[in-house]
């Protein structure tokens, strides 16, 4: 999986952007890409697939591609985000609080951890549906 990370990184910094279309991948910008990127776009197809669908259904809960495939993160108030992140084989959510202007995290919860994405992401949703309903309340 880290080779196909690596293989979007590139097509990224080459100024391209790669495009999950139903079972195909849509190169935009590629035309410049070189034939060595382009070959291994194709041998992992399955796998950049998987990876886009994932950051696409980051990015529907409320996400921001930290790191493609690997690292998502969601700013809830100026004193706290909340991060999912593979780690290892697995999946990881929790939420950090700050002071503000403050760099070191005061207070660390975990919300899920998981061998899944799809895990991990329904049991982030399910938090920040509480927290926000909580909010509301007050």
């Amino acid at each position: 999986m880290i080779d196909c990370i690596s293989i979007i990184q590139s097509v990224d910094q080459l100024g391209a952007e790669l495009l999950p279309d139903s079972d195909h991948i849509r190169i935009k910008k590629g035309k410049y890409l070189p034939d060595s990127i382009t070959a291994s776009i194709v041998d992992h197809k399955r796998e950049i697939l998987a990876i886009l669908e994932r950051d696409n259904q980051a990015k529907q809960a409320g996400f921001m591609i930290a790191i493609t495939g690997e690292l998502y993160t969601n700013t809830l108030s100026n004193i706290s985000s909340v991060y999912i992140e593979r780690i290892e084989n697995g999946w990881e959510a929790w939420r950090e609080t700050y002071y503000p202007h403050q760099r070191k995290a005061i207070r660390s919860k975990s919300i899920a951890t998981g061998n899944t994405f799809d895990f991990v992401l329904l049991k982030v949703k399910q938090y920040l549906d509480y927290i926000i309903k909580k909010w509301q309340k007050t």
